[in-house]
């Protein structure tokens, strides 16, 4: 994967951290997302100001480069790059898994946020050897398995060990570029192989808005949109994650996964298809992908649930759905009645202290 563009050498900081950790922000068209992005990482207190930097440019048509360009002025640690073609940004997500070359590996994207203020865990973790660091919570991770596997979706929420990659990961994720998460391909080998995997207590990085400026999500920006493959151009998030599940070799931990995503939708629940509803480009590829990984009883719960949702459903159906509360450390359980598949109206709310796990 050859890119072209202006690139600015890194500067040899003297730090331990520095030199074992890669950083890649990967972009196209947001430009001002990307600024701020930049301000942040660069601010006074950030820890990671004299990092090496690389910024890989999706081939933007905005004014990126400029943004760059403004910022290498003043830090001659920041390296730009320009990829001939847009590559979409899953391709170029594992552009920047292909290019790490020290013990760790960020991705970052051009719309995150951090907060560092834990910053001196995540070092912590790199001088214990972990084999992955997760650096946002807002899954709540540390509550169990399926909790972690989902916030590992998360690009920028995750440090990885580049030691963990090989020829066999790098293949998976270029598979998984259709599915919208490569990266799962070696969050999935760590939890196979049971490797260590640490949780910082305090978010690093926080997440923001996944659309751009026009409100179109990221996946296929910038391509004709009448001539994108019709599955590539109806795929889901949960389409996508459903087939990446596959990459959980045993089938127990990835049963367990598939029916306790708390703080999303369980891919055995009913609630599942009303989230699948919701998007334009619905097609039974979708919901097949979703019903192929399931277990035989969950895809006997399965087909029950679609004859129901287009009949009982539509008329009546209670949901709950649950929200942690990081700031007073309570899981929220919310129950709601959808009557005729637009009223909501929430029955009640119970809070569960669980203080200790998040």
């Amino acid at each position: 994967m050859q890119g072209i563009g202006f690139i600015k050498g890194c500067s040899l900081v003297n730090s331990a951290i520095s030199e074992k950790l890669d950083i890649f922000i990967i972009t196209f068209n947001r430009a001002s997302r990307l600024n701020a992005a930049l301000n942040r990482i660069f601010a006074e207190d950030s820890p990671i100001r004299n990092f090496c930097i690389k910024v890989i440019d999706n081939n933007s048509t905005d004014e990126t480069f400029e943004v760059v360009r403004r910022y290498q002025l003043l830090h001659d640690n920041l390296v730009y790059e320009k990829n001939k073609y847009n590559i979409g940004g899953n391709a170029n997500i594992v552009k920047a898994f292909y290019n790490a070359s020290k013990d760790y590996v960020w991705v970052l994207a051009d719309n995150d946020d951090f907060c560092w203020d834990g910053w001196s865990e995540v070092e912590k973790f790199i001088q214990d050897d972990s084999d992955a660091i997760v650096v946002a919570t807002y899954e709540c991770p540390k509550y169990d398995i399926a909790q972690l596997f989902d916030q590992m979706t998360f690009v920028p929420g995750v440090i990885y060990k580049t030691s963990n990659i090989d020829d066999t990961v790098i293949g998976n994720m270029e598979f998984n570029i259709s599915n919208m998460f490569p990266h799962l391909a070696l969050a999935s080998k760590l939890i196979n192989e049971n490797r260590k995997i640490s949780i910082v207590s305090d978010a690093i990085v926080l997440v923001r808005d996944n659309r751009d400026e026009n409100g179109e999500y990221s996946f296929t920006r910038g391509y004709n949109y009448d001539n994108i493959h019709p599955l590539q151009k109806g795929m889901n998030w949960i389409s996508g994650y459903a087939n990446s599940l596959y990459l959980i070799k045993d089938k127990k931990i990835r049963n367990y996964i598939i029916s306790h995503n708390s703080f999303c939708t369980e891919l055995n629940s009913a609630k599942l298809l009303f989230y699948l509803k919701k998007e334009p480009e619905q097609n039974l590829y979708n919901y097949l992908c979703v019903f192929a990984v399931l277990s035989l009883r969950d895809k006997i719960m399965f087909i029950l649930n679609v004859i129901l949702f287009y009949s009982l459903y539509r008329i009546i159906f209670i949901s709950r759905k649950k929200i942690f509360d990081v700031e007073k450390n309570l899981l929220v359980i919310k129950y709601y009645l959808r009557l005729f598949s637009f009223i909501k109206i929430k029955l009640c709310r119970i809070n569960k202290n669980i203080k200790g796990v998040c």
